[in-house]
């Protein structure tokens, strides 16, 4: 069975929906190794930076036509052709009119959509998304033999959710998290002093893409909480690591500056994968501050969770499905930095409580969300195939 992903990001691209389309595919191989699986995603002019799975393809096409992560692939036609499943990655602006247009032309092909968020905008590109939604969501949808999406609580809260007769092919399938490359360790000396971190004081974790397509992350609510904490608890009460890259790091770390920030919060840039685990390990509390609901899930949530952190989240559809308020971190009003500050400052008050917290976090991620149970998606393309 030929399986295509189609997604508009992949790694080494940082950005949720190419790391949970990365899981994905992986779980699926081990899950059932009879599956030739090839993701397909734009050509953005990134280097690999690691070798090539064996358990799967990655084939990165050039775009007729390309804006930002929209784009218009080249040769999906014979992609299309030769699969007998196209499991498209929604949103994909540019190349969801081609599925759209080839599903109709050649319907043999299996055509599944995984719904990985509303996209939303302001200005004209804002515009620009609300007229292709109603040109395309609905008739992309509707071809699909299936759709599934990672929260049943954001699918309802969503566009896609608002459509008529979709419910019986809607397959509701969480994303997961390695946990043993993910869990809980003593906080690494090394790269506290490599960093300049003081270890007697409490560290606050953020992870996200800095670019402008992951604007809505919430860096500068994060930033505006943790000024206000200074400010009243003293500059020794928390200090923060913020990973990610993109353009717009030096904004915000220009706003860290101005809000007097320079040498509480560190930027540091991109991670390695393996390198990853052990910044988690440094914290000892995770936040998510997104400010709306292109924000779905959080994969970075199970991460952190998986390495034992208690978690401050964003309260929007989706995400609050992913923690377990208040057993394993509490919720907060999106883009609101007062509401983060009090949150993060209750916290950090109770040592007893955080801890409890960090062994239920913990305890969720292996029992409700660990990459080592089988995947769902197999027995749903066999069912589609048959």
């Amino acid at each position: 069975m030929k399986i295509i992903h189609l997604v508009c990001t992949f790694p080494p691209y940082q950005g949720g929906m190419g790391n949970s389309v990365k899981d994905m595919v992986e779980r699926l191989a081990l899950t059932d190794p009879s599956c030739d699986i090839t993701v397909v995603c734009p050509r953005y002019g990134l280097r690999e930076v690691a070798p090539v799975s064996t358990l799967y393809s990655v084939r990165r096409c050039s775009s007729w036509l390309r804006c930002g992560n929209a784009a218009v692939i080249k040769g999906l036609k014979k992609i299309w052709q030769s699969a007998d499943i196209v499991h498209l990655h929604y949103p994909f602006y540019g190349t969801d009119a081609l599925v759209w247009y080839f599903k109709k032309r050649h319907p043999h092909t299996k055509l599944v959509i995984h719904y990985h968020m509303d996209p939303q905008a302001d200005g004209w590109k804002g515009r620009i998304f609300k007229i292709w939604q109603k040109l395309f969501l609905k008739q992309l949808l509707t071809q699909a033999e299936a759709i599934t999406c990672a929260s049943l609580d954001y699918w309802r809260h969503s566009s896609a959710g608002r459509i008529d007769g979709l419910s019986d092919k809607l397959f509701i399938i969480p994303f997961t998290v390695d946990t043993n490359r993910f869990q809980p360790r003593s906080k690494n000396q090394t790269l506290l002093e490599t960093y300049g971190l003081k270890s007697e004081v409490p560290i606050i974790l953020m992870v996200g893409g800095l670019d402008r397509a992951h604007y809505f992350k919430g860096v500068p609510v994060l930033l505006q909480a943790l000024a206000q904490l200074k400010v009243k608890l003293g500059k020794n009460y928390c200090q923060g690591i913020i990973v990610g890259e993109g353009d717009l790091r030096n904004k915000y770390n220009n706003l860290a500056q101005t809000l007097g920030l320079s040498h509480d919060v560190l930027f540091i840039g991109q991670v390695s994968q393996d390198n990853l685990p052990f910044i988690y390990n440094l914290a000892d509390l995770f936040v998510l501050p997104s400010i709306n609901s292109c924000e779905a899930f959080g994969l970075v949530l199970l991460e952190a969770m998986a390495s034992g952190l208690p978690c401050l989240a964003s309260n929007l559809p989706g995400v609050r499905e992913v923690i377990d308020p208040p057993r394993n971190g509490l919720l907060v009003e999106p883009n609101n930095a007062d509401d983060l500050a009090n949150k993060i400052s209750q916290l950090l008050a109770d040592d007893l409580k955080l801890k409890e917290m960090a062994q239920a976090s913990r305890d969720r991620a292996v029992k409700y969300f660990a990459s080592s149970t089988p995947s769902p998606l197999a027995p749903i393309y066999h069912q589609l195939t048959e």
